[in-house]
């Protein structure tokens, strides 16, 4: 956290309902102190940097994120992590869940506490806010990308064995709740004070209507891998829609999803209940071609797409914050504070650390992407400072 005061003056600045056409902020031991309109005129300031007009918006916090710029969560190498995470930061986001997949059991305990180990240091990237697990609690119905042999039942013996591996860094699991045991692994995890979510699953409508009364806060990437909507059976993705009480999860890449669907998910839940994620694998960042190997990675890249190899199935995304934010201003018609509500404070909210990040006011931290006239991600700031700078932004954030 950065120790004293520093200005950033002349910026457009994003407010949970407003937006300050130029104004500045006041940032003091990395929380922010003030919040103004109008010119910065007291010069008994040491650090003062200036936005030159471009807009101050949240960093953007991605509660499902595997991987990136070669370097993959489901790994026990740190450096592996920290690639991940330091693509991220200067891609805008300011904190994230370190996300990993299904693998074989024993594995995936020894990537928990591996990844529970290098994530609890802020000097590599995005800050990690904890792990989440998205399997092996899932169904064989909807496995997408995981592989069937490895998934488990609700176990509450071995998802102690989960949260004992990552010594207490759990925030969130991945749960289907029709699977034998899943009720009651939801039931479980939240009197942990850890989040369920809900995906991968081939819930009828009254199992995941269940699976919200059980306690689950949030989705799994909401219309993938997950029981249709229909006029006749709702299953999940109805489920989920008509609840008030749980939030959903999107990944807009225009390829998870059609634009209009995001658009009808908007309607359905509202503003305040939708939450944008990347869902990004180790391939973000990474030219097109065919990666990893059988029987269980090997993956194709083409575009923006990734499928594992010889198949249509999607396998995550090559996403980055900043594109969801683009993407998500392209898709609909939404404000700025609207934008900066379903990249980053609904996802404080589903956390619970929504007095802490997720919006610019006054007593937060300083978590801070500040974004060209094309919401490009100019510079990401971590609790008052400075932790990425594009080219040519050098200058005016260094003084």
């Amino acid at each position: 956290m950065q120790s004293g005061t520093c200005v950033i003056k002349n910026a457009r600045i994003v407010l949970p309902e407003s937006v300050i056409s130029n104004g500045f902020l006041e940032i003091v031991d990395g929380r922010i102190a003030r919040i103004s309109a109008g010119e910065y005129s007291t010069s008994n300031t040491e650090l003062i940097f200036d936005a030159q007009k471009a807009t101050l918006t949240p960093g953007f916090i991605d509660l499902h994120v595997h991987g990136g710029n070669g370097g993959t969560f489901n790994s026990i190498d740190p450096a592996e992590h920290n690639l991940a995470r330091k693509f991220h930061l200067k891609n805008g986001t300011t904190s994230m869940l370190a996300t990993t997949h299904t693998t074989e059991f024993s594995s995936l305990l020894a990537i928990l506490k591996s990844l529970s180990t290098s994530s609890r240091s802020n000097e590599n990237g995005s800050k990690v806010l904890g792990i989440h697990t998205e399997g092996p609690f899932i169904s064989e119905y909807k496995p997408g990308a995981h592989v069937v042999a490895q998934l488990r039942a609700g176990s509450l013996l071995e998802i102690d064995k989960v949260i004992s591996a990552a010594d207490d860094f759990i925030t969130m699991v991945t749960v289907a709740p029709e699977i034998p045991g899943g009720l009651d692994l939801i039931k479980y995890l939240k009197s942990k004070n850890i989040i369920s979510a809900i995906g991968h699953t081939n819930a009828t409508y009254a199992q995941a209507v269940a699976g919200i009364k059980a306690g689950a806060r949030s989705t799994t990437h909401l219309f993938n891998a997950m029981s249709a909507l229909s006029h006749r059976d709702p299953g999940a993705v109805g489920a989920i829609l008509d609840s008030d009480e749980i939030f959903a999860e999107l990944i807009l890449d225009g390829i998870h999803i059609d634009e209009a669907i995001f658009r009808i998910a908007l309607k359905s839940k509202g503003i305040n209940r939708i939450n944008l994620i990347t869902d990004a694998t180790y391939l973000a960042g990474f030219p097109d071609g065919d990666y990893g190997s059988l029987p269980d990675r090997a993956v194709t890249k083409t575009g923006g797409k990734i499928v594992v190899a010889g198949t249509d199935t999607l396998a995550g995304s090559a996403l980055d914050m900043n594109m969801v934010y683009k993407n998500a201003a392209k898709f609909a018609q939404l404000s700025q504070p609207e934008l900066s509500k379903i990249t980053s404070l609904n996802a404080a909210r589903i956390l619970g650390k929504e007095s802490d990040i997720g919006s610019i006011e006054v007593g937060k931290l300083a978590d801070l992407v500040l974004l060209d006239t094309e919401f490009s991600a100019c510079a990401t700031m971590v609790e008052g400072q400075w932790k990425h700078v594009s080219a040519g932004w050098e200058e005016a954030l260094s003084r």
